[in-house]
């Protein structure tokens, strides 16, 4: 009898601090502003971090709890490569070349691999996985696509500082839709004796890395008295 009751004890115990310790996971949110590098792999670029080109944007961030989050991220970059700067004998014959203003917007989870909350001194970085889907818009007069559906996995890092704000830096991976927004394929008609004019079997990739700063938004409480 009286170990059922020191049993009892012991799981009521368990369970208060399982409650208590959801109850201070309290979700809150993130405004930020990101800056760093993009390039294109495709086609007409093949060696990671060529032709890379500046990006900045910014991003809303909801914290569910200190493991996991979900974020919109709009951006703006110029995207180019050209077949001049190339090794390739065969790529300078073709001589292809683009540059596009490029709109992307990616919703994304993250999952931390180290319990964060942002602001707590106890909790001061975490390591993070990140995935989800995007669309990239192409403003140009041009008659190819102007929406590009992709696919955007990467991983980043993210530290508290003083007070609310969080610094971090991410590397995102974009496996887009597309085999033509380098112009590529589109202009495939064009001859070319000695190569062949594109890869039709694969698709272009956008690749981000930068850093960002974000600061801590706390939503509104409701008052457990009038619940």
């Amino acid at each position: 009898m009286q170990f059922r009751f020191q049993s009892s004890i012991i799981c009521i115990l368990c369970l208060f601090f399982s409650i208590n310790s959801l109850a201070q996971e309290t979700p809150n949110g993130e405004v930020g502003i990101q800056l760093g590098g993009i390039y294109y792999l495709g086609d007409l670029n093949k060696v990671p971090f060529k032709n890379t080109k500046l990006s900045a944007g910014g991003f809303y961030r909801h914290n569910f709890n200190q493991r996991f989050s979900a974020k919109g991220v709009l951006s703006f970059a110029k995207v180019g490569a050209s077949d001049s700067t190339h090794s390739n004998p065969y790529q300078r014959q073709r001589n292809t070349s683009f540059n596009r203003n490029c709109f992307t917007f990616n919703a994304m989870g993250e999952f931390n691999f180290l319990p964060f909350v942002v602001g707590d001194k106890k909790k001061p970085y975490s390591t993070y996985l990140q995935g989800g889907f995007g669309v990239s818009f192409f403003p140009d007069d041009s008659k190819l696509e102007k929406f590009v559906l992709n696919i955007p996995f990467g991983f980043g890092a993210k530290f508290n500082t003083t007070g609310k704000f969080v610094y971090g830096a991410d590397f995102l991976m974009m496996k887009t839709f597309s085999d033509n927004f380098d112009f590529v394929s589109s202009n495939s008609s064009e001859k070319n004796k000695m190569k062949q004019k594109y890869s039709s079997s694969n698709m272009d990739w956008l690749s981000y890395f930068g850093i960002y700063l974000s600061y801590r938004i706390d939503y509104p409480q409701k008052c457990p008295t009038f619940d």
